[in-house]
């Protein structure tokens, strides 16, 4: 079903806002989009406290990244979220986001395992770490595109998190579920390390996650 511009204006607030909240991001770190039914993307400005952003201060983009309204610049991520949105047309979101645990394995260069069905089930399994770019070029969305492939979030080696969802609220919740695993992979650790899922699980819930994501992506359109 169709959302209305100011529909989607309110969920990329409320998942911006939701970032500070549960503890993804901090400052004026991070930045959120989503894409309307005509292509054009609705995206958060760059350098403002959320708690002071109104929905006036968002910007809307052209499918090419031209600034169509708003009188804020938009986020200087706004490179990676286009590049998103171009390897994936199924993708409503777009949301980068820091949160602390993830973002040690991103710094070290290391995958967060899927070390519970939730990572398989609402993220797709592994959440690779992309090759390092610094920030605000095109090289982030470069290789995060190839780090995402059929995952919905990725690492970004030294910096982050980038995730991909059919809403602005699901990418958020998206984000949790890889913190929280990122939290528990970092304990198991403590412990000896974890039992990997059965093989079974692993194919069976990607699956689930991937006709989840498709399937969204059918009922927006429709």
């Amino acid at each position: 079903m169709e959302k209305s511009h100011q529909a989607v204006c309110e969920s990329v607030l409320a998942a911006a806002r939701g970032m500070i909240t549960t503890g993804l991001t901090a400052g004026t770190s991070g930045n959120v989009s989503a894409r309307l039914d005509d292509g054009r993307i609705v995206i958060t400005p760059t350098s403002m406290p959320y708690d002071q952003m109104t929905i006036d201060d968002l910007v809307l983009l052209s499918a090419e990244g031209e600034q169509l309204a708003g009188s804020r610049a938009p986020s200087s991520e706004r490179l990676l979220h286009l590049a998103c949105y171009r390897a994936f047309g199924e993708v409503g979101s777009v949301l980068h986001s820091h949160p602390a645990w993830a973002t040690m394995f991103a710094c070290a260069g290391q995958p967060v395992p899927p070390v519970i069905d939730e990572a398989v089930l609402f993220v797709g399994g592994e959440v690779k770490v992309a090759e390092y770019a610094m920030s605000g070029t095109a090289e982030v969305g470069t290789h995060a595109v190839r780090a995402l492939g059929e995952a919905g979030s990725a690492l970004l080696a030294n910096h982050g998190l980038v995730t991909v969802a059919a809403s602005p609220e699901a990418a958020l919740r998206q984000a949790g579920v890889v913190e929280h695993c990122a939290r528990v992979a970092w304990g198991v650790r403590a412990l000896g390390g974890y039992v990997p899922l059965p093989d079974q699980t692993l194919r069976q819930f990607a699956a689930v996650y991937r006709s989840s994501r498709l399937g969204s992506a059918a009922g927006q359109s429709g």
